[in-house]
C-alpha cells in the first residue's frame, strides 16, 4: 500500500489507552474497515492484505516442502455429514451458519457453512485413499470460515468470518501422526520466532480439545493488555473422524485398516492483529521485515532548483536496492507528513533522500523500531540495510518465546485471586478437573486453565492451587480475549 494523500494526520491515541489505539491503527493504516454492515465481518484493506498475502505465502510455502498438496474444498457442508462425529456436531452446532432457503425453494436438507472442515474433507478421504501406497496423504486449503460468534467481536481477534489456513492429513499409524504433529509445532515456531510473537505452546486440558480431538495443542500469544489469544492449533484426531466417514486402506497384508488423522488450524487474521497489537507504539504500527510489503519507502527531499538532479539519484538508489523492495513516495505530501503517515502503516525502514545525500552520494535509513537514524555510503547501502533487518530480525527472535520459568507461580485459592487480579497469565499446580477450572473461571472473572506447557515444563506441586485435590500437572493459567 503506497502512502495516500487523503490519510488524515489526526491525532494519535496513546498505545496504553489500548482500545483506541487498536481500532484508530486498524482504521488510518488501511488495514481493514469495519463499516460494512454485518456484524463480526470486515473488509480487509490494502496494508492489511499485504501482510495477509506475505503469511499466506511463507506458511504455504513450508507446507508444500512438507509434502502438503493444496486442494479447495466448497464452501457448504451437507448437514448429514457435518453430524458425522458426534463430538465435532457437539463443539460447533451452536456457532454455524445455515443455509436453509436458495430463491424461494427450502431446502431439502440444511446446509451448513464451513466453521471448520474435517466433515467436508473426510467424505473425500474415503473416495480418494484405498491403499497403503496413498498413506501419508496430506493436505491443505487456505480459505475463510464462518462461525456465529455470540461474544462481544473484535476486528481480527475475535469475528464470524476470519482468514486461516487448515491442513487434514492421513497416516498409517499414530506415531506418523504426532510426528507430523511436532512438525507443525515446529514450523509454525519458527515463523512466530521471525515474526517477534510471544507465545507459548500449549497442550490443552481433555475437556478444553477440539472437538473431535484426542489432543489440542495450541499456540496462544500475549496480547498487550495481558490477554491470551490463540492464533494456531494442531489436533492429533486418531481414527474420530476416519471411521465415522469409513475412510479405510488395504495394508500391505492385505487388511482394511483406518489411518490416523491431524489437521492443523493457521487464523491468517488472528496474526495479522496480534502482530500489530504487540508490535505496535504511540507512532502507529510496526510490521515486522518478514511480512512487510514492501519493505519501506524512499522518501525525496527536494531542495531549490536541484530536482531533476534529484530525482535521478533516486532512481539510481532504486535500481541499486531493487531486491529489497523499496518503493518511491511521490505523493504531493510533506516529507514530515510522509514521515508521520510512514510510521503510521508500520514500514520497517525508510529511506530519506536530499542534496546532501545526493552530493554526498549516501542514503539516511530510518530504522522505525528503535527511532534511529543511520547513513550508508551508496555503494555499502544494500548491505548496511541487510544489516539492519538482520538486527531487527534478531531482536524480534529475542522478544518471541515467552519463559514459563519467568511466569509468577499461584501457590493457593489467594495467590490465585491476587494474580487473576493484575490480569497477566501465571502458572499454578492443577488437579486435571473441568470443574475446578470452571470454579476458578468464574471467581476470576474469565481466567481460565489454558492446560500445560509443551515447552519448559515444570513439576506440578502436592495439590492443586485452587481447590485442593492431588495435583496432576503444572498448567498456564490466563483470560483469552
Amino acid at each position: 500500500m503506497l502512502i495516500s494523500e487523503s490519510m488524515v494526520m489526526s491525532e494519535r491515541p496513546p498505545k496504553k489507552d489500548f482500545s483506541r489505539w487498536y481500532d484508530y491503527v486498524l482504521k488510518e493504516g488501511g488495514f481493514i474497515d469495519v463499516r460494512y454492515g454485518v456484524k463480526g465481518m470486515i473488509v480487509y484493506r490494502e496494508r492489511g492484505m499485504d501482510v495477509i498475502d506475505r503469511l499466506y505465502s511463507i506458511f504455504e510455502a513450508k507446507l508444500k516442502e512438507r509434502g502438503h498438496k493444496k486442494v479447495l474444498m466448497p464452501l457448504f457442508i451437507p448437514l448429514n455429514a457435518f453430524r458425522k462425529e458426534s463430538e465435532h456436531i457437539k463443539g460447533f452446532e451452536s456457532e454455524v451458519f445455515k443455509v436453509t432457503q436458495a430463491g424461494d425453494e427450502t431446502l431439502d436438507e440444511p446446509l451448513i457453512v464451513r466453521p471448520t472442515s474435517e466433515t467436508a474433507f473426510y467424505p473425500m478421504f474415503a473416495l480418494w485413499v484405498k491403499s497403503y501406497r496413498d498413506l501419508p496423504f496430506r493436505t491443505y486449503q487456505s480459505v475463510a470460515v464462518y462461525r456465529y460468534e455470540t461474544k462481544a467481536t473484535r476486528p481480527l481477534f475475535r469475528g464470524r468470518e476470519f482468514l486461516w489456513i487448515e491442513t487434514h492429513n492421513l497416516f498409517r499409524t499414530e506415531e506418523e501422526a504426532m510426528e507430523h504433529i511436532k512438525g507443525d509445532i515446529d514450523m509454525v515456531g519458527e515463523v512466530f520466532k521471525r515474526i517477534g510473537l510471544p507465545y507459548m505452546v500449549i497442550r490443552r486440558e481433555a475437556f478444553d480439545r477440539f472437538p473431535g480431538a484426542k489432543e489440542s495443542f495450541a499456540y496462544d500469544t500475549v496480547l498487550p493488555t495481558g490477554e491470551v489469544l490463540q492464533v494456531a492449533t494442531t489436533h492429533y484426531l486418531g481414527t474420530n473422524f476416519t471411521a465415522p466417514f469409513e475412510v479405510k486402506y488395504l495394508d500391505q497384508d492385505g487388511n482394511l485398516k483406518y489411518p490416523f488423522s491431524t489437521t492443523l488450524g493457521i487464523g491468517m487474521s488472528r496474526i495479522l492483529g496480534a502482530t500489530i497489537a504487540v508490535h505496535g507504539d504511540d507512532y502507529g504500527a510496526f510490521v515486522p521485515p518478514l511480512l512487510a510489503e514492501p519493505l519501506g519507502i524512499i522518501v525525496p527531499i527536494y531542495g531549490q532548483g536541484k530536482r531533476d538532479g534529484l530525482e535521478g539519484y533516486i532512481d539510481e538508489v532504486s535500481k541499486k536496492l531493487e531486491s529489497l523492495r523499496f518503493v518511491v513516495d511521490l505523493s504531493e505530501m510533506t516529507p514530515g507528513e510522509k514521515y508521520y503517515t510512514s510510521e503510521l502503516l508500520g514500514y520497517p525502514l525508510r529511506i530519506e533522500i536530499g542534496e546532501k545525500e545526493m552530493e554526498a552520494r549516501v542514503v539516511t535509513v530510518f530504522r522505525r523500531d528503535l527511532r534511529r537514524r543511520y547513513r550508508f555510503r551508496l555503494d555499502e547501502a544494500f548491505e548496511g540495510i541487510n544489516g539492519l533487518i538482520s538486527e531487527i530480525n534478531a531482536r524480534l527472535s529475542s522478544v518471541s518465546q515467552l519463559k514459563v520459568s519467568e511466569l509468577n507461580e499461584a501457590g493457593n485459592r489467594d495467590e490465585v485471586m491476587k494474580l487473576a487480579a493484575e490480569g497477566k497469565p501465571f502458572k499454578m499446580s492443577f488437579c486435571g478437573r473441568e470443574e475446578c477450572a470452571k470454579d476458578l473461571k468464574s471467581a476470576t472473572g474469565g481466567f481460565e486453565v489454558r492446560g500445560e506447557p509443551v515447552y519448559d515444563k515444570e513439576k506440578a506441586g502436592s495439590v492443586c492451587s485452587w481447590c485442593g485435590e492431588p495435583a496432576v500437572r503444572k498448567v498456564i493459567v490466563a483470560r483469552a480475549y
